[in-house]
């Protein structure tokens, strides 16, 4: 049956959904053979994986995979590691300045917003992806990247290597982009900013693990920029093909309506667990040393939990979504971004009215669905 599913085909990248609701109902945890894998595509069996790190690993260690050492972080170790390094980083996270970020972003998205007016332009290469640059330089206390074009070139490299096991060529440009990107972190690792999630660090409280805060302080700063950045395009999509953005009443974006764009468009659509011991998921026998791959955005339309799965409905509660992951592994960052799309994009959708003038151009990634392009045209309210 998995036969249907070729994620980086261009009907998939086009609209994935009608494949994970076939094989939602028809065959929802089977073996995907250029995966090497399992896929589950029913909420409960994905919900039962990401709860259960004890029979469902996220380090492929322990099943004898090679994993080289920039990718070992916060979101692929386990229990004991994976608990230090998750309690060393959240005092940090905790101690950011909320407020000041959100104002200090809302000013970086008034100052691009004052430079699109009365002209088409691309959302997310002229308004989203620089402004997500310059919010995590100052969630981080980072300054300001100089070299923006690599820095984007390395994130997008990144973001194409979640799509390795269907395309090996996208390995080694992924490796080179975690490197170069820790090479902004580390430094500042020992020789603290002033303020920001690195001003409150302490590298020392993590003994022999060093190396591994400071590729999970990457993979969270990466995490931030990519999935915001992608979140806002992913946002607006289908808020102007609904047709709600041109009109003179804006809709209300606030955090019912940001889960359910996140719900029904989410930027990161599946997630990897290794199986360390033999058990049954979905009618299923697995095996120790099986990989299951998790598809977070077919758990996102089940009907079983979600009335209606494909309608948007702004106003959806309860939404118990896992388009921020579920259990130990969930995202330290969710308060985060549900509090800047809010405010950022509210604001934006509140100040104008928003056209799309030619279709957006798909971003060739499955596991972090996202745009490439979405030129709008945009109006004073």
């Amino acid at each position: 049956m998995t036969n249907v599913m070729d994620p980086l085909s261009a009907e998939m990248l086009a609209d994935p959904y009608p494949v994970y609701r076939r094989l939602r109902g028809e065959d929802p945890v089977s073996r995907h053979e250029q995966l090497d894998g399992w896929v589950v595509m029913r909420y409960a069996d994905c919900a039962r994986v990401l709860r259960d790190p004890g029979v469902f690993v996220s380090d492929f260690r322990k099943i004898g995979d090679r994993v080289t050492p920039e990718l070992l972080s916060v979101q692929t170790l386990d229990a004991p590691e994976q608990t230090l390094l998750r309690r060393a980083i959240l005092p940090a996270l905790k101690s950011v300045d909320l407020e000041k970020w959100v104002a200090d972003t809302q000013s970086a998205a008034g100052k691009l917003m004052a430079g699109i007016e009365g002209r088409e332009f691309d959302f997310v290469t002229e308004f989203a992806e620089p402004l997500a640059v310059e919010s995590m330089c100052e969630l981080f206390g980072l300054p300001f990247i100089d070299d923006v074009t690599r820095f984007r070139t390395a994130q997008r490299d990144l973001v194409l290597s979640m799509d390795a096991g269907l395309d090996r060529e996208r390995i080694e440009p992924g490796i080179r982009a975690r490197e170069y990107l820790s090479t902004l972190i580390e430094p500042w690792t020992t020789t603290h900013p002033d303020a920001g999630l690195l001003s409150g660090i302490d590298i020392d409280s993590v003994g022999e693990y060093r190396a591994e805060y400071v590729n999970s302080l990457r993979a969270i700063f990466v995490a931030g920029y990519s999935s915001s950045s992608t979140m806002f395009g992913n946002a607006l999509q289908p808020l102007l093909e609904h047709g709600l953005l041109s009109g003179d009443e804006p809709p209300a974006l606030d955090s019912l309506a940001f889960n359910e764009l996140v719900r029904l468009n989410g930027a990161v659509q599946a997630t990897s667990r290794a199986v360390l011991e033999d058990v049954e998921l979905g009618g299923r026998q697995l095996r120790r040393g099986d990989v299951v791959v998790v598809f977070l955005a077919a758990a996102n339309r089940d009907p079983e939990i979600f009335e209606a799965p494909d309608e948007m409905r702004l106003d959806r509660s309860p939404n118990p979504h896992l388009g921020f992951g579920r259990g130990v592994h969930s995202c330290l960052g969710t308060h985060l971004a549900l509090r800047l799309a809010t405010e950022v994009i509210g604001a934006f959708v509140d100040r104008y009215r928003i056209h799309a003038v030619r279709p957006p151009v798909q971003r060739p990634t499955a596991t972090m669905r996202g745009l490439d392009e979405l030129f709008v045209r945009v109006e004073r309210r």
